[in-house]
């Protein structure tokens, strides 16, 4: 499921929330690589996982996705990000 082009979508919408010009050459955020490791079932329903910004470890997006009831969808459930991308992207606290 998280390799699923719908979960692509959700994430690559996300980060451009983030970045306005994510994954373009004007973007902070340049690239992301879902942790495969962090994949893991929310024991409230949904899964959860983290996805990597630019190839570095310290910069990560926590995602947790639910499928909805009534429409089969996969939709964003909730997450949040590391300190790291904060300052990457110029959030302040």
């Amino acid at each position: 499921i998280v390799k699923s082009e719908e979960v692509k979508k959700i994430i690559e919408d996300d980060l451009k929330e983030l970045d306005q010009f994510a994954l373009t050459d004007k973007g902070k955020i340049k690239s992301y690589q879902i942790d495969e490791k962090s994949i893991k079932h929310n024991p409230m329903g949904g899964i959860d996982f983290e996805v990597y910004l630019n190839s570095n470890k310290s910069l990560i997006v926590y995602y947790g996705l639910e499928k909805n009831s009534e429409t089969k969808a996969i939709e964003y459930s909730g997450g949040g990000y590391s300190k790291e991308v904060k300052e990457l992207i110029g959030v302040k606290e």
